[in-house]
């Protein structure tokens, strides 16, 4: 019996690290394309700027964290903020190394605060995160749109950003729409009786949140506008004349980038490549773009190693706790 878990387990292994190499191969071709000696000069000039650009990631990450504390209500308000923001650290970790690492990420985040909040809890915590991740990119979004339009005269950029637009935003409201909406909860529990009982626990946690919780994706939003100042940052180290819709442009590219890379680990090669694409439409040269996208992964891997590593050390504690 435990063989076709194993056979599923070994193909899951097997397709992500295809996909990983995947990617490492469309990182060296598109580093190549844009010039890879052009980039090898840019990026160690560009370098004195990262510190900044780590602070910026670091305030970014509180504000996903005190999101997630709206969300829980009462409940977040009980759990200190510090550990919130460990928590989300941790998270942050298992996000940039799982392909659709969201999820990933929401699950860590629910083990971690299981001292906080019960399952039940915990899962319509997750989903809705999630949910409201999407709205605030979303929405977000909408406003890169002038950028774009500003920055080039072919609206090919504004167009893929209205399209993330719609996509994420549809996303996002269907997923509280079916998290609290009584028919999807009754038609669960007809069609699975066994969960039934799971089915309600979810549907009640998750409507004593607004179907768009105007908190919670207010903080993300300003996540959001907080990595759009990180990016002009970078954007400004590489060489790009930069400006409020230049940067509103640089984050529409962003954004369309992390969808497009949701099930790439840490997005490798992908940002990369759209960054690349969108060039001239930034009114800059193809190193010059490429750069900025490789410069973004020193924050974005700097985080990931230290909430890995936080992750770590908060299950060696726990062992230590129940030896």
């Amino acid at each position: 019996m435990e063989a076709a878990p194993r056979r599923t387990s070994l193909a899951g292994t097997l397709i992500r690290v295809v996909v990983a190499l995947v990617g490492f191969g469309v990182l060296a071709w598109t580093v190549h394309d844009a010039g890879a000696e052009r980039i090898v000069e840019i990026l160690p000039h560009a370098a004195a700027w990262l510190p900044l650009a780590l602070l910026l990631e670091a305030v970014r990450i509180a504000t996903d964290a005190y999101a997630t504390r709206l969300v829980l209500g009462e409940r977040g308000r009980a759990i200190p903020f510090t550990r919130l923001y460990f928590v989300q650290l941790a998270a942050q970790g298992v996000m940039g190394v799982v392909p659709a690492g969201r999820s990933a990420s929401e699950a860590a985040k629910a083990t971690l605060l299981s001292a906080w909040i019960p399952p039940q809890v915990a899962i319509a915590m997750g989903t809705t995160n999630q949910a409201n991740v999407l709205i605030s990119s979303a929405a977000f979004s909408l406003f890169c749109i002038p950028g774009a339009l500003a920055t080039s005269s072919d609206a090919g950029l504004a167009w893929a950003i209205f399209a993330h637009f719609v996509v994420l935003m549809a996303s996002g409201v269907g997923m509280r729409v079916a998290a609290t909406h009584p028919e999807i909860e009754r038609l669960l529990a007809r069609r699975w009786p066994k969960l039934g009982e799971k089915a309600r626990l979810f549907h009640e946690a998750s409507r004593d949140i607004p179907v768009v919780a105007l908190g919670p994706v207010a903080m993300m939003f300003t996540g959001r506008a907080i990595q759009m100042v990180q990016y002009a940052v970078l954007a400004h180290a590489v060489g790009i004349d930069i400006s409020v819709l230049g940067a509103l442009a640089v984050q529409g590219v962003n954004l369309v980038a992390a969808a497009l890379g949701v099930f790439v680990p840490g997005q490798v090669g992908t940002a990369e490549l759209v960054f690349r694409m969108s060039a001239e439409a930034l009114g800059t040269t193809p190193a010059a773009a490429v750069s900025l996208a490789l410069l973004a992964r020193v924050p974005q891997l700097t985080f990931i190693a230290i909430g890995l590593t936080t992750l770590m050390l908060w299950q060696s504690r726990r062992r230590a706790g129940t030896a």
